[in-house]
């Protein structure tokens, strides 16, 4: 008799595109293009109310052993109440996780609920000193029901090298690193241009340095610093003149992506910087991350411009314009337009100078 499969997936990590990979394995599962329409159900925990969770769990599955319900971002309303409070009831807080965590044990066989983070729930320096998620630490107490994988993002060349390797070409160290400086962490960006530089080298040779100069545009790194440093400055006059800039000269997507890695990358240091590490340790994790020590010497006196909690809700905004741009409802530029414009005159956005 073989063993019950986990009810519960919790996928959680950077690497955004081997998240979407396994659980498209999940949905595979569930048989033909029709089976998997009928009984796959997509949340996003932004707009979902996890009270309902229940409701939509509970249904049988149609002419299949199980359904599939994927919930992203499934503690954002209650990270969004964490963030946005500058003081709240702690215990309240732990009823609203064991009220999650409830809903959560009530996910039937007949049902498999993936939990998708796109983020790692458990930060390296917070693992070392034993702060486990909460999260974590309830899918660790019941491993038959609940099944936790995480994704790392690591070492960005040997990332896009695998994956060359997976699609059946090839990269030199040299071209990986180079489109690791222009991608950034942002896998999903990485992906679509390693299959678009495999097919420019015919898969007959690995990709050169000079092929990824020649088709990956330049991220224009120096004017991405500096326009995060209008933004922290809340100078919304020079930002908005400096991504007008970016946005004559480069892809739209790219800017955007470089947006998004930026203020991920000043939400990490921020992290280190309040848990007491300093420059050395930042710009290890960045090293590790496959970017250079001059990175940390520039984003250290940015991230000191706001505090994590603002940085949170930031990045947040960016996720839910990315959304937004993704399903059609505005264009990239507009949704840059609108991020600055916001940064720059909304007054819930405060700076810090610790």
């Amino acid at each position: 008799m073989s063993e019950p499969s986990p009810v519960v997936y919790l996928l959680h990590g950077d690497d955004e595109y081997t998240i979407a990979q396994e659980v498209a394995k999940l949905e595979a599962n569930l048989g033909d293009d029709a089976l998997r329409e009928a009984n796959t159900t997509s949340l996003d925990g932004r707009s979902f109310n996890l009270d309902d969770l229940v409701s939509v769990v509970s249904p049988m599955p149609f002419i299949a052993k199980r359904r599939v319900v994927i919930l992203t971002h499934p503690l954002a309303r209650l990270e969004s109440k964490e963030v946005k409070a500058k003081f709240f009831n702690k215990q309240k807080l732990t009823k609203d996780r064991e009220k999650i965590i409830e809903n959560f044990e009530k996910v039937p066989l007949t049902t498999a609920l993936v939990l998708v983070e796109h983020k790692l729930l458990t930060t390296d320096w917070e693992r070392k000193k034993g702060n486990l998620h909460w999260l974590e630490r309830w899918a660790g107490s019941d491993r038959e029901r609940v099944y936790v994988k995480a994704f790392p993002l690591g070492n960005m060349e040997g990332w896009i090298q695998n994956r060359a390797a997976q699609e059946g070409g090839q990269f030199t160290y040299e071209a990986a690193r180079r489109l690791a400086e222009l991608v950034g962490a942002d896998t999903r960006l990485a992906d679509q241009e390693i299959r678009k530089l495999l097919d420019y080298a015919d898969y007959k040779r690995p990709v050169e340095k000079e092929d990824v100069d020649l088709l990956t545009p330049d991220s224009s790194q120096a004017d991405v610093f500096a326009m995060v440093d209008a933004l922290g400055m809340r100078d919304g006059q020079k930002a908005s003149l400096i991504l007008q800039r970016l946005l004559e000269q480069q892809e739209h997507g790219f800017i955007f992506a470089m947006v998004v890695r930026q203020f991920r990358l000043l939400l990490l240091v921020r992290e280190i910087l309040d848990g007491g590490g300093g420059g050395d340790e930042i710009a290890a994790k960045l090293r590790f991350l496959g970017l250079k020590k001059w990175m940390s010497r520039k984003l250290i006196p940015q991230a000191k411009r706001f505090s994590l909690p603002v940085l949170e809700e930031i990045y947040h905004r960016l996720l839910n314009l990315d959304d937004d741009v993704k399903s059609g409802l505005i264009p990239v530029d507009l949704a840059l337009q609108i991020f600055v414009s916001e940064l720059t005159s909304q007054s819930h956005y405060h700076s810090t100078s610790h």
